[in-house]
């Protein structure tokens, strides 16, 4: 999970205008949505500032992930190029998506431009995203039940999620007035050829 900084605040406002002003005016895919609107797949190859700072930003962190896991294991990582399918849902009271998974990218992000106004005191999951352990089956251990958790993250505005493409996943019901942006990714690697 990352916290985008202050400098992202500009970048946050325009996305969020532009693609709350789209959710009204461009008909939605329905992929794993119910209600909500989600974009076309093509805001990795839009022009506009503001998409490209916010793809450029999410291809990093991923970048980061990859270099701390590959640290952690003592192993460096070749020269890659990277691949980006990136869409948004716009989501207003009531909305939310069934479980789903990107098993056909390496890693899948959620960045929120604008988390929307939920009251987490009166709807304490509103919007969560819910990520669900693959390890549903097995015997627990007694005293450490560890298996079949489903693990959540708070949206909050500029924060950023990445986490493998094959975990299923999906968003609870969001109770808010105003609606709720996210920009969701998911991130491919392959070898970059040798240099001539």
């Amino acid at each position: 999970m990352y916290e985008s900084s202050s400098d992202m605040d500009a970048v946050n406002r325009d996305v969020t205008a532009r693609l709350v002003a789209e959710s009204v005016s461009v008909p939605s895919i329905s992929r794993s949505n119910v209600g909500g609107w989600h974009s076309q797949t093509d805001l990795a190859l839009r022009p506009d500032a503001s998409f490209r700072a916010l793809i450029q930003y999410i291809v990093m962190r991923v970048r980061e992930t990859m270099d701390r896991l590959a640290k952690e294991s003592d192993r460096g990582l070749p020269a890659m190029r990277v691949g980006v399918h990136a869409w948004a849902m716009v989501m207003r009271n009531g909305d939310y998506t069934i479980p789903h998974d990107h098993a056909n990218a390496h890693w899948s992000t959620v960045y929120y431009p604008d988390a929307g106004d939920a009251d987490e005191a009166i709807h304490p999951d509103s919007g969560l995203l819910a990520l669900v352990d693959p390890r549903h089956g097995g015997l627990p251990i007694p005293g450490l039940d560890l298996l079949g958790k489903t693990f959540t993250a708070r949206p909050s505005t500029g924060r950023l999620l990445v986490f493998p493409g094959w975990v299923l996943h999906y968003v609870n019901a969001y109770r808010g007035t105003r609606p709720r942006v996210a920009v969701s990714c998911n991130v491919t690697f392959e070898l970059a050829p040798p240099p001539r």
